[in-house]
């Protein structure tokens, strides 16, 4: 902002211009304002939820639902080569209720309701230390079995 875009206001007495923030004027000192206050009406806005808060619930929404992806895919190609009958009970059960635990998490991070959101976040924590656990454990069980495969070898 310049000096040319501050609005001026004329002095009553001498008719020199003043800056618009100014209350008396710069020449002969006379005050600029009469008292003649403006009110102006004032909207309330609510509060917004903190956008660190918000990134990080959908963060953990975001990876809770990369997990029921992954982790049915698996499920589902097992299903499959155990039999027909195992892909079908999967397709009826556990499908439905993956979408399901999906659309709750995804959505309901981010809900009006606090309740729903605390309890998507609630959700989405233990869907994501659930996965972390069962791929803790497929990796320490390939960590084995690489370990078994060295001693064999060494032999």
């Amino acid at each position: 902002m310049t000096r040319s875009d501050v609005p001026l206001v004329v002095c009553p007495e001498c008719g020199a211009e003043n800056n618009s923030f100014a209350n008396v004027c710069w020449i002969c000192r006379s005050p600029l304002y009469t008292g003649k206050e403006e009110t102006v009406e004032a909207e309330l806005v609510p509060p917004t939820a903190s956008s660190g808060r918000g990134k990080v619930a959908s963060r953990l929404a975001a990876s809770a639902f990369g997990m029921l992806v992954l982790g049915t895919v698996p499920l589902a190609l097992g299903a499959l080569a155990n039999s027909l009958d195992g892909l079908v009970s999967f397709l009826l059960v556990v499908l439905p209720l993956v979408v399901v635990i999906s659309a709750f998490i995804l959505r309901g991070s981010q809900s009006e309701s606090k309740w729903i959101r605390h309890l998507s976040f609630a959700v989405s924590a233990l869907v994501v230390t659930i996965g972390t656990v069962i791929l803790l454990g497929i990796a320490t069980i390939i960590a084995l079995f690489a370990f078994c495969l060295m001693l064999i070898a060494g032999h």
